[in-house]
C-alpha cells in the first residue's frame, strides 16, 4: 500500500516516522519547502515538491499535514484522486468546508480518519474502557485542562489567514473530542469564553468552556497558552455516579469506585503510530478507520460555536 504525506513539518514528520515501522507500507512524501524536502529525503523518503506530484504517484492514500486553513481543499483533491484521507486536525476552518470534505468522501467512497491521536495514548484509551464497562457508573461531570507555557511553536499557528483559530484550533480541539470519546455521547449545548491574553497576536491563547452532554452529563474544558515559563501539564476528571478516573496525560490513569485505586501507567506510548496502525488496518479490512471524519466535523463544530459564544477580545 502507499502512502502519500502532504507536509514535511512537525506533524507531517512524525507520520512519517508512525508509517514507517508499518510493513507492507510504501511512502511518498510532498512539501513545497526545499529544506523539509531534504530533510525527508534524508530519512530514506521519495519527496516531491507539490500536492499535484504526489497525486500523479497514485497513492493510495494521503496524509494532510499542511496549516489548518488549506486542509480541506488538499482534502478534497486527494478525494478525487481516488485516495481515502487521514487529515491533521480541525479538518477545516469553517463547518461548510468541512461539510464539502464530507460529502466528497460520500461521493467517492473513499474514507476519511482525523489525526485525533490522543486516543491512542494508553492512559486515555483505559480510561475509555473503564467508563464504557460502567466500572465508575453514569458519568455526571468532565473537567479537562490543558495548560503550558511557552514553547516553541510554528509561526503559522499565531496567524488568522493560516491557521482560522488560535489555541484551540492548534491544541484545545483533541480535549473536545477527548470529552466526546471518554463519554462516548455528543456535546449538545455550548458555552464559553475565549481571549487572547499573553500573546500580542490574531488568535486567542486562552479559553474555557462549559459543555452540555447528550446524557445530561456536565463538562468543562480549560485551555491555556502562557507566554512566559509554567508548571503546566494536561489533566482530566471523570467523576461517576459509583466512582471517578483522574488521567495525568503522558503518565498515568487511576480510577476507584470506593475501593482500591488501580493505576494504568500512560507509557510506553506512540500516539502516531496508533494512529497510523488504525488506518491501514482499517483500509485493509475494509472499514471506516476511528475517529473518522463524522468525529472531525462533530469536534470542529464545538469550537466553532466557542468561538461563537465566547466574544473573543485581547486583554493588554
Amino acid at each position: 500500500m502507499r502512502i502519500g504525506i502532504l507536509g514535511m513539518g512537525t506533524a507531517g514528520g512524525r507520520h512519517l516516522r508512525a508509517f514507517r515501522q508499518i510493513s507492507g507500507v510504501d511512502l511518498i512524501a510532498a512539501d513545497i519547502d526545499a529544506d523539509r524536502r531534504r530533510q525527508a529525503e534524508a530519512e530514506g523518503v521519495p519527496v516531491v515538491p507539490s500536492l499535484d506530484d504526489l497525486l500523479a504517484a497514485r497513492p493510495d492514500a494521503v496524509v494532510i499535514a499542511v496549516p489548518h486553513a488549506y486542509l480541506a481543499q488538499a482534502g478534497m483533491r486527494a478525494i478525487d484522486a481516488g485516495c481515502h484521507v487521514l487529515m491533521e486536525k480541525p479538518m477545516a476552518t469553517c463547518r461548510e468546508d468541512a461539510a464539502a470534505v464530507l460529502q466528497h468522501a460520500r461521493r467517492a467512497s473513499r474514507f476519511i480518519m482525523v489525526s485525533f491521536v490522543h486516543r491512542f495514548r494508553p492512559e486515555v484509551a483505559a480510561a475509555r474502557r473503564v467508563i464504557a464497562r460502567g466500572d465508575i457508573g453514569q458519568p455526571r461531570l468532565i473537567v479537562d485542562t490543558m495548560a503550558s507555557g511557552t514553547s516553541d511553536m510554528p509561526l503559522w499557528v499565531w496567524s488568522r489567514r493560516h491557521a482560522g483559530g488560535g489555541m484551540m484550533f492548534y491544541n484545545g480541539i483533541h480535549q473536545i473530542d477527548r470529552v466526546r470519546f471518554l463519554l462516548g455521547e455528543d456535546i449538545v449545548t455550548v458555552r464559553a469564553e475565549v481571549r487572547t491574553l499573553g500573546y500580542q497576536v490574531q488568535v486567542e491563547d486562552t479559553a474555557a468552556a462549559l459543555l452540555g452532554l447528550r446524557s445530561g452529563a456536565v463538562g468543562t474544558v480549560v485551555q491555556h497558552k502562557a507566554p512566559a515559563a509554567a508548571l503546566g501539564g494536561w489533566e482530566t476528571q471523570v467523576f461517576g455516579s459509583t466512582g471517578s478516573l483522574h488521567i495525568t496525560t503522558g503518565r498515568e490513569m487511576r480510577w476507584t469506585a470506593g475501593g482500591d485505586v488501580i493505576t494504568i501507567p500512560g507509557t510506553p506510548e506512540d500516539r502516531f503510530s496508533g494512529a497510523a496502525n488504525e488506518f491501514i488496518a482499517a483500509l485493509r479490512e475494509g472499514r471506516a478507520p476511528e475517529p473518522d471524519g463524522e468525529d472531525g466535523f462533530a469536534a470542529l463544530d464545538v469550537v466553532l460555536r466557542m468561538y461563537s459564544e465566547g466574544a473573543s477580545r485581547a486583554i493588554s
